[in-house]
């Protein structure tokens, strides 16, 4: 009978750790830029509306989204205006956030939790001065401008396109994994 009970306690143990799901992943930016914070659930049992809710290391709330709508209704004031989400991706488990106009102070821990499905995601941000690189001197003031101008939206597309391309690596993993 002693070891009956053992055993019981043994898959009750193993059942409750099977089930709270915790993931953690590290983000780096720049003061100024954009940030993604990822929140990825792909374990299935997925309800058609989920809440889930973002909070920072001081658990101060970053976004709540109640069932598939974002709220910020009791966002905190450091965070309006900077947060969005991708509702069209909630339905299949993708709770990513970009927290905008990164600031030193956005530095540290991040947690999406996904209630429905006991599922925790913890992201570190890290927030830095962004490096400055020399250019080479241009041989006119015009010619130095444009290239200045270009470089800058260049910057941009490809901040824009690496957002994307992670967007859409996550749904792609899915389909092709077996």
């Amino acid at each position: 009978m002693d070891v009956l009970r053992r055993l019981e306690v043994i898959c009750i143990f193993v059942v409750f750790t099977l089930t709270t799901v915790t993931s953690n992943d590290q983000v780096t930016g720049d003061i100024g830029g954009d940030a993604l914070l990822p929140c990825f659930y792909n374990g299935g049992g997925l309800p058609g509306k989920v809440t889930a809710y973002w909070r920072d290391k001081d658990d101060n709330n970053v976004l709540d989204i109640i069932q598939n709508v974002p709220n910020n209704s009791s966002q905190n004031s450091k965070f309006k205006g900077r947060v969005t989400s991708f509702p069209d991706l909630y339905k299949k488990g993708n709770f990513s956030i970009v927290l905008k106009n990164l600031q030193k102070q956005d530095s540290g821990v991040y947690q999406c939790d996904i209630i429905a499905v006991d599922y925790t995601n913890k992201v570190t941000l890290t927030v830095s001065e962004k490096m400055v690189t020399p250019r080479a001197a241009a041989s006119t003031t015009t010619a130095s401008t444009a290239t200045e101008s270009k470089g800058a939206s260049g910057a941009a597309s490809v901040s824009l396109m690496s957002l994307h391309l992670t967007l859409l690596s996550v749904p792609l993993s899915l389909l092709l994994s077996p």
